[in-house]
């Protein structure tokens, strides 16, 4: 049975400080505990703790600190998540022009082209679910 109680903002910044988390600037620690919940937030700060059982830090833990260890992280993702985007759009572009060149446009819809044709069956059939709930006017247009 789950028995924790919900914490106000103000207890959170108070048992933080307790475990021996500081605090530079309070307010700013509510803003961020208030836009980023404290349990997102224990994964930065769960580096910081000296004893993770009772997790208290380590002697000049800072809350400041944390967050910028989250906003690094934030950023990191963005940065590689546009690159992995890059590089798939250009992987799927080359793969579809080299096998609607070198077999048909229809290329996907070939049961010879793929050793499992129930998958591929089942392929088609989650595209075409999407193509009917799409509400993008492009698609539409096209279809």
């Amino acid at each position: 049975m789950f028995d924790k109680n919900a914490t106000s903002i103000s207890q959170q910044i108070e048992i933080l400080k307790n475990r021996g988390l500081t605090f530079k600037d309070e307010a700013f620690a509510a803003h961020q505990l208030a836009n980023i919940s404290y349990y997102r937030l224990g994964e930065y700060w769960y580096v910081m703790q000296d004893d993770k059982v009772n997790h208290t830090f380590k002697p000049n833990s800072k809350f400041e600190e944390v967050i910028a260890l989250y906003n690094f992280d934030r950023e990191l993702r963005f940065l590689l998540f546009d690159v992995i985007e890059r590089i798939e759009i250009s992987l799927r572009t080359k793969l579809i022009y080299h096998l609607s060149h070198e077999f048909n446009p229809w290329w996907f819809q070939n049961f010879e082209l793929f050793e499992d044709s129930k998958a591929l069956v089942k392929t088609l059939s989650s595209l075409e679910e999407e193509l009917e709930r799409t509400k993008e006017t492009t698609i539409k247009n096209h279809n």
